[in-house]
C-alpha cells in the first residue's frame, strides 16, 4: 500500500513537484524490488545492472502519472506497479536478448515457461500454435531466440582460463565435467550432460522453496518422494493428506509455480 492521498495523486498529474517528490518516495521500494530481481535473471549478482534498471524504473514513474485516469490510491498502486515492473522488464530484455526484437523475446520466454526453463524445448514448443497460439515463430525466429538466450556456445568457444592462466574451451570444460578427453567431446555428450543439468536444476529449485510449496508441486509432478497427485486428480484428496485446506494448496501450487519459474530459469541461463 502506498503512503498517498487521492489530493496528492491529483496534484502530481498537474506537476506539482512536492505530489511528484512524494510518488517517487513511496515507490522507491517497489523500483528497487524489481530492478534487484531483475538484474539476477541471469543468475548472477549485478549491481550495475540493477541500479541502471532501477533508473529506467524510476523514469517510467515520472512519464506514467500524468497518464494515470484513475481516481483511488488503490488504482494508483494498482497502475504504477504495473507501469514499473514492464519498463524495467522491457530494459532487461533489452539487454539481455541481442539481436532479438522485444515481442520476440517476450515471446521465447513464454515459451521457456511452457518448456519448464528447458531452452531446446522451448525452440520446439515456440513454433507450435498449441500452446503459443498466435504468437507462434517461425524455425528461424525460434532458433535465434535460443541462441539469443543462451549466448552463441560451441565446444571450442572461450570458456575463460584454467589455474595456470592458459585459456580453455566449452569443449575442455565440458569434458572434465563427464571425465572425458576433450578430443573424443561430441554433441551426444553435451546433450547428456545437459540432461543432467536439468535434474540438478529442478531439485535445487525446489530446495529453494518453502517445504509446503515443494511439497504440492513434487506431487503435482510425480517427484520422488511425494506420490503423484496430477492435475486430473481432486485439489482436495492432496489437502487432505497434507493436513491443510484446498485453498492452502491451490496458493501453495500457484506461489511455488511462480517462485520455481524464476529460480529455474535464472539456472538454465547458465547452461
Amino acid at each position: 500500500m502506498l503512503n498517498l492521498t487521492e489530493a496528492q495523486i491529483s496534484a502530481a498529474k498537474e506537476n506539482d513537484i512536492d505530489a511528484i517528490t512524494a510518488i517517487v518516495r513511496e515507490t522507491e521500494g517497489i523500483i528497487a524490488e524489481a530492478a534487484q530481481r531483475h538484474s539476477k535473471f541471469s543468475g548472477d549478482e549485478n549491481r550495475e545492472r540493477a541500479q541502471d534498471l532501477a533508473q529506467e524504473g524510476r523514469v517510467a514513474v515520472w512519464r506514467a502519472v500524468s497518464r494515470f485516469e484513475g481516481t483511488t490510491v488503490d488504482q494508483f498502486a494498482a497502475y504504477i506497479r504495473r507501469t514499473i515492473e514492464g519498463a524495467i522488464t522491457d530494459a532487461r530484455r533489452a539487454e539481455t536478448w541481442t539481436g532479438v526484437c522485444a515481442r520476440a523475446a517476450k515471446d521465447f520466454e513464454l515459451a521457456l515457461r511452457y518448456a519448464s526453463g528447458d531452452p531446446y524445448a522451448a525452440e520446439k514448443l515456440a513454433v507450435q500454435a498449441d500452446p503459443m497460439g498466435d504468437r507462434k515463430m517461425s524455425p528461424e525466429q525460434a532458433r535465434a531466440c535460443r541462441l539469443a538466450w543462451q549466448g552463441v556456445e560451441y565446444l571450442d568457444a572461450p570458456a575463460g582460463v584454467d589455474g595456470e592462466g592458459e585459456s580453455i574451451t566449452l569443449g575442455m570444460v565440458l569434458a572434465e565435467e563427464i571425465e572425458m578427453p576433450a578430443d573424443l567431446v561430441e554433441a551426444v555428450d553435451r546433450s547428456a550432460h545437459r540432461r543432467k543439468v536439468i535434474r540438478t536444476q529442478v531439485h535445487h529449485a525446489l530446495g529453494l522453496l518453502s517445504d509446503r510449496m515443494r511439497h504440492v508441486l513434487k506431487a503435482d509432478h510425480g517427484i520422488s518422494p511425494v506420490p503423484h497427485y496430477g492435475a486430473g486428480l481432486p485439489t482436495g484428496a492432496l489437502a487432505e493428506d497434507m493436513g491443510i485446506t484446498a485453498a492452502q494448496v491451490r496458493k501453495a501450487r500457484y506461489l511455488g509455480q511462480e517462485r520455481f519459474s524464476t529460480l529455474y530459469l535464472a539456472g538454465a541461463r547458465e547452461w
